[in-house]
C-alpha cells in the first residue's frame, strides 16, 4: 500500500511539473528574441524605416535586456517565473519601440526616403494641386503614372537582392527629384492656363 501511495504521489509530482515544462516551451529564449529583434531592426534599416542612430539606440536597449538576463541567471540556476515575466515585459516594450520607430517616418533622416514615404509626400502634393486647381486631372494622372514607373523600377532592383545598392538609390533619388520638380512646375503653370 505504501508503494502504491508513493507511486501515486510520484505521479502527482510528475503531473505538477508538466505544466511548468509546457510553459517553458512557450517562452522564447534570449537567442530567439535577439534573432527576431535583430532581423526586424536590420529590415527597418534596409528599407529606410530606421536610420542608423535609431537602430543603434534600439540595439543598445536590447543589449541591456540581455545583460539583465545574464545577471538573473547568475543568481540562481534558471530563471524564476518573475524574472521571465520581467524579461518578457521588457522584450515586448522593445518590440513596440521597434514597431513605432519603423512607422514614425524618421528613417528618412538617413538621407534616403523609402518608396512609401516618397509616395505619401508626392501623392499629397498632387492631391493638393488638384484640390487647389493648380493641377488638372489629366496632369495628376500623368504624374501618378510616372510615379508608378519609379515604383516598378524599385521593385525590379529589389528582386535581384535584398536592399538597394548605392547606385540604385542614387538612380531612384534622381528620378524622384525629377518627378518632384515636375509636380512643382505643373502646379505653378496653372496661372498660364487662365
Amino acid at each position: 500500500m505504501k508503494k502504491f501511495a508513493l507511486m501515486i504521489a510520484g505521479l502527482g509530482i510528475a503531473a505538477a511539473t508538466v505544466p511548468a515544462a509546457t510553459a517553458q516551451a512557450g517562452w522564447q529564449n534570449i537567442n530567439q528574441r535577439q534573432t527576431q529583434l535583430d532581423q526586424r531592426i536590420d529590415q527597418g534599416v534596409r528599407n529606410g524605416q530606421l536610420n542608423r542612430n535609431e537602430a543603434a539606440r534600439l540595439r543598445a536597449e536590447f543589449r541591456g535586456i540581455a545583460d539583465l538576463e545574464i545577471r538573473y541567471r547568475r543568481s540562481a540556476p534558471g530563471l524564476t517565473m518573475a524574472e521571465r515575466a520581467d524579461l518578457d515585459r521588457r522584450f515586448d516594450a522593445l518590440s513596440r519601440k521597434i514597431r513605432a520607430e519603423r512607422q514614425d517616418n524618421q528613417g528618412a533622416g538617413n538621407g534616403w526616403w523609402n518608396i512609401n514615404q516618397r509616395q505619401a509626400v508626392l501623392d499629397r502634393r498632387i492631391d493638393q494641386g488638384v484640390r487647389s486647381g493648380q493641377l488638372t486631372r489629366a496632369e495628376a494622372v500623368r504624374l501618378r503614372a510616372e510615379f508608378r514607373g519609379i515604383v516598378s523600377l524599385e521593385a525590379r532592383y529589389r528582386q535581384s537582392r535584398p536592399g538597394l545598392t548605392t547606385a540604385e538609390r542614387a538612380d531612384l533619388d534622381r528620378r524622384f527629384d525629377v518627378l518632384a520638380r515636375k509636380i512643382r512646375w505643373e502646379r505653378r503653370d496653372w496661372q498660364n492656363r487662365r
